[in-house]
């Protein structure tokens, strides 16, 4: 009796002990627990790039880099200077040209960083039509084939005073307007004549 009592109190010892053990070796789940988390931040950046000649504001402040509240709506101005047109907008290298409108950009609510590229060129001016072609005749330049007034007209172009405006033609010999023909000069000669033999004879 005495044997199976001492037999019992050893293998209670043993169970204790080996529990006690057990325990010591068992992590303790209470400690060193990781949290898995992320943290949202407050706001975000925006950085502004321009390639040309353009004023750049965010809500009316100028600059090249901003920083937005998260999930807020920045409004952007550009204007491009005076003979410059502003010909792509690209956001984190997405065109949104399109939603340029007089010059403004508002954005979608801000949850992340962000870059602003604005690409401004030179604007080609539209030739204007009443602008003299350079290859239609010059109105100032004398025209060869036309007469020049500084140069003196030779007598032949000039009308005869002793031509008469009907055509006919005025004899120099008999001043007699019209044509003669021989024989009609010799009855004229004939007759003229014959009037100073009349008043010589008188």
């Amino acid at each position: 009796m005495k044997k199976l009592a001492a037999m019992l109190l050893c293998l209670s010892m043993l169970s204790a002990g080996a529990l006690t053990a057990y325990a010591e070796e068992e992590p303790d789940t209470n400690h060193g627990e990781a949290t898995i988390g992320t943290e949202v931040p407050d706001s975000h950046n925006i950085t502004i790039t321009v390639t040309g000649n353009a004023d750049v504001t965010v809500n009316g402040i100028e600059g090249s880099e901003f920083e937005v509240e998260r999930l807020s709506e920045p409004i952007i101005k550009i204007i491009a200077k005076d003979g410059e047109k502003i010909t792509k907008v690209l956001l984190n290298g997405e065109d949104i040209t399109d939603k340029l409108v007089d010059g403004k950009l508002t954005l979608d609510p801000i949850y992340e960083d962000k870059a602003l590229d604005i690409q401004v060129e030179t604007e080609l001016l539209p030739v204007d039509s009443s602008e003299p072609d350079s290859s239609a005749p010059d109105s100032s330049t004398p025209d060869s084939s036309a007469p020049d007034s500084s140069k003196p007209v030779s007598s032949s172009s000039k009308p005869d005073s002793t031509k008469p405006s009907d055509g006919s033609t005025n004899n120099p010999v008999t001043g007699v307007i019209g044509t003669v023909s021989v024989g009609g000069l010799a009855a004229l000669a004939a007759l003229t004549m014959l009037k100073r033999k009349n008043k010589d004879e008188e």
